[in-house]
């Protein structure tokens, strides 16, 4: 009888192993599946923005970089996340009389912002594919800049935090690509992104607006 019940527990010794290695291979493939899903790169780009609504509004170029996760839903689904830094603002000419003479004065808008956009992403072909989303933006600083003909930049004066919106957000959108180069991690997009809520206090209307070009790559 005490063999029996010894025979019967090495067997349910033996179960009880097959099971946890059977379970733990099986969790191992998941977290590689899910591994497989999730990607984080780099990407860096330039962009051209302005003060939508503004008088004499005119574009201002920047630069843009941030880290993005990228989670597969399907093989043409995506969900992109990215935080990083992008300038704003604007850069705008009129021209004024000083006595006799006229002369053209120019205006700069300068904003640093933190960038934190959420973009669903549909491939639709093997290299071209659609985004659209939210942008949520913290403004970290603000300055204006002011010239008169070819002189240099005078008049540089720092917002303070109640004079601008510290925060933003509005609607992105454009095309991307993940397949530019066959079996290689390089991306590209092109994003155009409208905010909701004025820059500037007490000027009008003057709202983001601005389309930036970037290159990224996936490290894994």
């Amino acid at each position: 009888m005490k063999a029996h019940y010894s025979v019967i527990k090495k067997t349910m010794k033996g179960k009880a192993v097959l099971l946890t290695l059977l379970l733990c291979l099986a969790l191992s493939g998941l977290q590689a599946q899910e591994r497989e899903r999730f990607n984080i790169g780099l990407r860096g780009g330039f962009g051209m923005a302005t003060l939508n609504g503004y008088e004499n509004n005119g574009l201002r170029l920047g630069m843009a970089f941030a880290v993005c996760g990228i989670y597969n839903i399907t093989e043409n689904t995506s969900v992109i996340a990215d935080l990083g830094y992008a300038m704003g603002g604007q850069q705008s000419e009129r021209w004024i009389t000083e006595g006799r003479d006229e002369m053209k004065e120019y205006s700069r808008f300068g904003f640093h912002y933190l960038n934190i956009p959420v973009l669903y992403q549909y491939y639709f072909t093997d290299i071209l594919g659609l985004e659209g989303g939210i942008n949520f933006k913290y403004c970290l600083s603000g300055r204006k800049k002011t010239k008169i003909g070819n002189g240099s930049w005078e008049s540089d004066t720092n917002f303070g935090r109640d004079d601008y919106n510290n925060f933003d957000m509005g609607v992105i959108f454009g095309v991307f690509t993940k397949n530019i180069i066959p079996n290689e991690n390089f991306l590209v997009s092109l994003r155009a992104y409208l905010g909701f809520l004025d820059v500037v206090k007490d000027i009008g209307r003057n709202k983001n607006f601005s389309v930036q070009i970037s290159f990224g790559y996936t490290l894994f």
